[in-house]
């Protein structure tokens, strides 16, 4: 997730820092055979290590946190897990959050509880270890289903209220990008992986990471992330500020 843009498996937004030599996991679900699941789809993963697994009913303290660098908590794993992420936190361990079922509510109170990865659980358990090991290196990891429901979550939490400076001058940086930068972000703001918006666009995945790359730049974001949601907000307000 970049500060040097990357993914983390097909599709999923990452935003970065330096990789960690070796990341320490421990497995938080109600459900045993999805603990069985999630451990599968770590085994033999290059530069993580599963110390262990938790019941996520279970109270925190009786969870063998040990020496783990990334929980990787599958939901719903309790009725409010916003103040487990708080407290893993606080223990200096990062967070992974798993669901089916995300809401609006679910996905806003689990970045603004600070979880470093949200992922739809069926989709991604192939990429959990990218994820993980991106997570464990500081970057933030979503999926890309959950860029628009984030999206309009924020939309719906927010009251209706004039631009400000900053929203015009995201518009007059999104004028800046060329016709192939606008359309490469325009269909990851449509929940497009990179691969997907390849085929789309008839180019390569290399050519896409390499456009938004620049598009970075061009519109002083700190990470995909943010300039996929500048785009979005542009395209739901049916007012493209290029043209």
């Amino acid at each position: 997730m970049e500060l040097t843009v990357r993914k983390a498996g097909d599709g999923q937004i990452l935003l970065c820092a330096a990789e960690p030599s070796e990341v320490s996991v421990l497995l938080a679900d109600t459900d045993p055979v999805s603990r069985h699941v999630l451990a599968g789809a770590l085994a033999g993963a290059d530069r993580i290590t599963v110390v262990g697994t938790a019941d996520s009913a279970q109270p925190l303290h009786r969870w063998p946190l040990g020496e783990a660098d990334v929980v990787v908590l599958a939901g719903p794993a309790t009725p409010r897990p916003a103040p487990v992420v708080a407290e893993l936190l606080r223990k200096g361990v990062r967070v992974v959050l798993l669901d089916t079922r995300w809401t609006r509510a679910s996905l806003s109170a689990a970045l603004s509880a600070g979880c470093g990865g949200v992922l739809v659980k069926d989709h991604e358990v192939g990429r959990l270890a990218a994820a993980v090991r991106a997570v464990a290196a500081g970057h933030t990891v979503v999926s890309p289903q959950l860029v628009g429901l984030w999206s309009a979550a924020q939309r719906t939490e927010r009251p209706a209220r004039p631009p400000r400076p900053q929203d015009r001058s995201a518009g007059l940086r999104l004028r800046t990008l060329t016709e192939r930068e606008r359309a490469v972000l325009t269909c990851l703001a449509e929940g497009l992986s990179t691969r997907e918006t390849a085929g789309r666009l008839k180019v390569t995945a290399a050519t896409v990471k390499s456009h938004v790359s620049h598009a970075l730049a061009k519109l002083a974001v700190r990470n995909r992330l943010e300039a996929v949601l500048l785009m979005r907000q542009a395209l739901d307000e049916d007012l493209p500020p290029w043209l």
